[in-house]
């Protein structure tokens, strides 16, 4: 369905209706520095081809803007171009990206919104930006472009926090199963990487000359955006190897202390094991059977040996 849909004349905002028949006239009423702006939010075929006729998509496009998943891109038809964005959310361990598909023509600019959060804001922020929006549609774009990879921004510290409470409960004195959390953040990371590093290459374009001239210095800053988005990505995949392979060499050396502990315990306990099994043989001359403090004697020399074994494993860090 159509959410909003609006006039800008000298970067002013006037609402227009949201049926085709007022598409139509407001298109044929644009000056010639005007353009219309139309938000869709989740929107079904007929609806689509209802807004796509009056403009003149292309119908790869169109088709391109139904099917919600599609890699980030952007791809140049005779009198448009068709933008595909993915926006981010993070929350609880857990990366949830959502599509946004954009048509910039002459003198509209269409979003097509698949789940995710509304481009509110982003209206809103660009309308309070006069000047810029007075250079027509493509100040729009940039204005929704620009608050979608901001947020990348706020996701990467989000998970750079997240990948600092691992590192410290890898390298705590508690033991965890840490490996998990490390392989789901690897795994948020990789979704991550997918919806920004794609994007890179066409936001270059627009940087370097795809766009026009007064738009130029504006898609710079998103490029410098993405590429800062970018390296945290890197970052905290490195960081998440570093601290796997650091939680698999704590688990090693834990499992050697528990190997020796379980060493020591055994030997200590191979002492009263040995006299006992002597002392089982049921031989009839055996002299101490007969001795008054033979049976004593018997526990003060294990007590002494297993004493002496014990303050030795100790000394040596077995125990």
């Amino acid at each position: 369905m159509i959410i909003d849909c609006a006039v800008y004349r000298d970067g002013v905002r006037e609402t227009t209706d949201h049926d085709q028949d007022s598409l139509v006239a407001a298109l044929d009423a644009l000056g010639e520095d005007d353009f219309l702006w139309i938000g869709i939010g989740n929107p079904t075929a007929e609806e689509m081809h209802r807004v796509a006729g009056p403009l003149g998509l292309h119908p790869l496009a169109v088709e391109d803007a139904l099917e919600a998943h599609q890699r980030p891109k952007v791809e140049r038809y005779a009198d448009h171009t068709f933008i595909s964005i993915r926006t981010v959310s993070y929350n609880d361990d857990d990366i949830t990206t959502h599509e946004v598909n954009i048509f910039l023509g002459a003198n509209y600019l269409l979003t097509v919104r698949h789940g995710g959060p509304t481009l509110r804001d982003a209206r809103k922020n660009a309308e309070r930006m006069i000047e810029p929006m007075s250079h027509g549609p493509t100040a729009a774009l940039y204005a929704v472009v620009d608050s979608i990879v901001d947020h990348y921004e706020d996701v990467a510290a989000e998970l750079e926090t997240d990948v600092q409470e691992v590192e410290t409960s890898v390298f705590s004195a508690a033991r965890s199963n840490d490996s998990t959390r490390i392989y789901r953040l690897k795994r948020e990371t990789l979704e991550f990487r997918r919806a920004v590093l794609p994007l890179r290459e066409p936001v270059n374009r627009l940087a370097m000359g795809a766009a026009a001239e007064e738009a130029r210095p504006y898609f710079r800053d998103i490029a410098d955006h993405l590429s800062r988005a970018a390296e945290a990505i890197d970052s905290i995949d490195h960081l998440l190897d570093n601290a796997l392979q650091a939680h698999l060499a704590q688990l090693s050396v834990q499992q050697n202390e528990d190997m020796r502990k379980l060493t020591a315990g055994a030997t200590i306990f191979a002492v009263p094991t040995a006299i006992a099994g002597i002392y089982g043989m049921n031989f009839d001359h055996m002299p101490e059977l007969s001795w008054t403090y033979g049976y004593p004697a018997c526990l003060v020399l294990i007590a002494g040996l297993c004493g002496y074994i014990y303050l030795r494993f100790k000394r040596s860090g077995w125990l």
